[in-house]
Parts: structure tokens; sequence; C-alpha cells
């Protein structure tokens, strides 16, 4: 899970993405990117927390990287008897 800022148009959206392939449709999407979204998206989603990337106008920042707690996004949780 990745918590990405968005600047557009001066004003900062923070926004959650289980994997990048959310990110990627988010962009296609929402943010109208038509070109190699899926390029974009990986290069947002390898960022360091805090750096950012610049592209279209529009400047991402990664706010944070982590799991939700110790359970996996397929439902399964860590450390659980089977």
């Amino acid at each position: 899970m990745r918590r990405i800022n968005i600047q557009i148009d001066d004003k900062i959206h923070l926004k959650s993405f289980v994997d990048v392939d959310e990110l990627e449709q988010y962009l296609y999407n929402d943010l109208g990117f038509r070109w190699d979204p899926k390029t974009i998206a990986d290069k947002i989603w390898d960022l360091n927390v805090g750096s950012k990337f610049e592209c279209d106008g529009y400047r991402f920042s990664i706010n944070s990287k982590r799991r939700v707690g110790n359970k996996l996004t397929d439902g399964t949780i860590i450390g659980a008897e089977q």
C-alpha cells in the first residue's frame, strides 16, 4: 500500500493505492494520462518516501509505504495457523 500526495493546480490530494495496477488505472482514468501510464505508475511506485516526481504539470510524492496491520491484501493474516 502506498499513500501518495498528488499536487494538482496548487492543491495537494492524498490518495491511497493497494498496488501499482490501481495507481496505473487512476492515472489513466482519473487524470487522463494517455501515454504509457504503466511506466509513469512504476516510477511513482518506486519513489522513496519524501522524494518527488513531476510529470505533465502534476507533482507526485510518497507520503508513506506500509502494510495495513498484519493483514495482507488477500485477507490472510501473517502468523495465523492454517
